[in-house]
């Protein structure tokens, strides 16, 4: 009986283990995807950034415009 008990217990350890290292290996991968979707998003942010200053100039510009002729 003891036998018993101490192989479960063992195999309880044993497979817990091996299942915080497949937790591990998964966590790291996620996180690996979230700083890429991290630099991807800072990129997308910084161009539309950009973009919004070109559109702002150009509205300014357009206002000008108009005001001269008015």
């Amino acid at each position: 009986m003891k036998k018993c008990l101490t192989l479960i217990l063992a195999s309880t350890i044993a497979l817990t283990a091996c299942g915080k290292d497949n937790e591990k290996a998964s966590l790291e991968k996620d996180i690996e995807k979230l700083e890429k979707k991290n630099t991807d998003l800072k990129k997308k942010k910084e161009k539309l950034e950009k973009e919004q200053d070109k559109l702002q100039d150009k509205s300014k510009d357009l206002e000008k415009e108009i005001n001269a002729e008015t």
